[in-house]
């Protein structure tokens, strides 16, 4: 079985560089011999913390070392309870992602959101808020435009997911492409926030249309009315 070298540093697949070097010095000062005993497993636990550290903290190692976990996970007998690791660790980054929106580091939530991408590519939220905050820096346009078409493709009833696909052509300049998907997200959810907000900053006077959802609380209504 592979080292599993993030439970060593007590750290996820998600965790920055930072907080992995920050892991690092507190459990080597923590499992030196000179202080926690100079025992064989003392010394050997001291050993794989740093082994740990050298492969995690190079950027290159590290992309090496997911990718081998990745491919061993896919041939193991437990490769089910892996990928339910995978959906954790995707929805942990999820969840701080929304954190770091929420406090404007939108560098930090599309950091997050991208590796919640790799761990869980099944989930159209990870997809549309990583490209709505790749607009919000104003780089990768491209990449963003494709990530949250992409969940609009799952998901083509989302408000949420036309708005920040709205979101991306509008910060790319593309006026009428932006008002397109700004509108469809104001017909799903007329009180959309982002399709609100922007479809004025477009210079578009919005006129509410009848959305799916009215139509279907509109048929009711007529089908009580007539019983």
């Amino acid at each position: 079985m592979k080292t599993d070298y993030y439970s060593i540093l007590e750290a996820w697949p998600t965790s920055s560089t930072e907080e992995i070097k920050k892991n690092y010095f507190r459990l080597a000062k923590l499992y030196h011999p000179d202080v926690a005993g100079d025992t064989p497993e003392n010394r050997e636990r001291f050993k794989l913390i740093n082994e740990a550290f050298s492969i995690l903290s190079n950027p290159q190692n590290r992309q090496v070392y997911d990718e081998s976990l990745r491919k061993s996970k896919n041939g193991s007998k437990g490769a089910v309870a892996l990928q339910e690791k995978d959906r954790r660790s995707a929805s942990l980054a999820f969840s701080q992602a929304k954190e770091a929106m929420r406090t404007g580091r939108y560098d930090k939530a599309a950091l997050l959101l991208n590796s919640a991408v790799k761990y869980d590519g099944s989930n159209p939220a990870y997809h549309s808020w990583y490209g709505f905050c790749l607009a919000m820096l104003n780089t990768k346009l491209h990449e963003a435009r494709d990530a949250c078409k992409k969940a609009v493709q799952m998901e083509f009833y989302n408000a949420d997911y036309h708005a920040n696909l709205g979101f991306v052509y509008f910060k790319a300049g593309l006026k009428n492409l932006a008002v397109k998907h700004f509108t469809s997200a104001l017909k799903w959810d007329p009180d959309n926030s982002i399709a609100k907000k922007f479809i004025q900053l477009s210079g578009v006077e919005h006129v509410r249309e009848v959305g799916p959802i009215d139509k279907i609380v509109s048929g009711v209504k007529k089908f009580f009315v007539n019983i």
